[in-house]
């Protein structure tokens, strides 16, 4: 006989025990080491090409390059170039894999526009010849180069990540000035 046709009472339910597992809590917060690295990468470079856009601001169009200009530019630039690579270099070590050599390949960079704007600011300060004058325009296209490169300084590095991702949202440097 089945309960239900003779008049007895079913017993009563029993609850369910559920046990409810939370997943382990994936850290939204992001790494301070990684905001602060990022910020420095961030503000050396994006300070560069606000730096940059100023100077050439201030200077106008239509520009007649003379001697005492180009030798006042490739200074300038020499300055702002230095102290990008004197900014990565004062850099810890990075908390990012490949962040180090992101960082290399950007003070390989600047440093040979450093180089080449104060080796033609030498060069066209010491002599008078119509030579200098040419050295000096190509150590200011030299001098410009990581204005023009197109390169992503993070290329080497894995962006894609959630910590990455909350770091970089972080990073208030990484996001460039309108």
């Amino acid at each position: 006989m089945t309960a239900g046709c003779s008049g007895e009472t079913p017993p009563p339910a029993q609850p369910a025990t559920v046990t409810v597992t939370t997943p382990p809590k994936l850290s939204t917060d992001p790494d301070a080491k990684t905001v602060a690295w990022l910020d420095g990468m961030c503000g050396a470079i994006f300070g560069y090409v606000k730096a940059s856009n100023e100077h050439a601001s201030k200077q106008g169009s239509g520009v007649e390059v003379t001697r005492p200009w180009l030798s006042e530019d490739l200074g300038v630039r020499a300055d702002l170039a230095g102290k990008v690579v004197d900014e990565l270099n004062a850099l810890p070590a990075s908390p990012i894999p490949g962040g180090d050599n992101a960082r290399k390949s950007l003070v390989d960079s600047y440093t040979a526009a450093r180089d080449a704007a104060a080796e033609g600011k030498r060069k066209l300060d010491a002599s008078k010849s119509q030579a200098a004058l040419d050295a000096g325009l190509k150590a200011l296209d030299a001098a410009q180069k990581p204005l023009t490169e197109t390169t992503d300084p993070f290329a080497s590095v894995k962006m894609d990540t959630p910590e990455m991702l909350s770091a970089m949202a972080a990073a208030k440097k990484c996001v460039p000035a309108s």
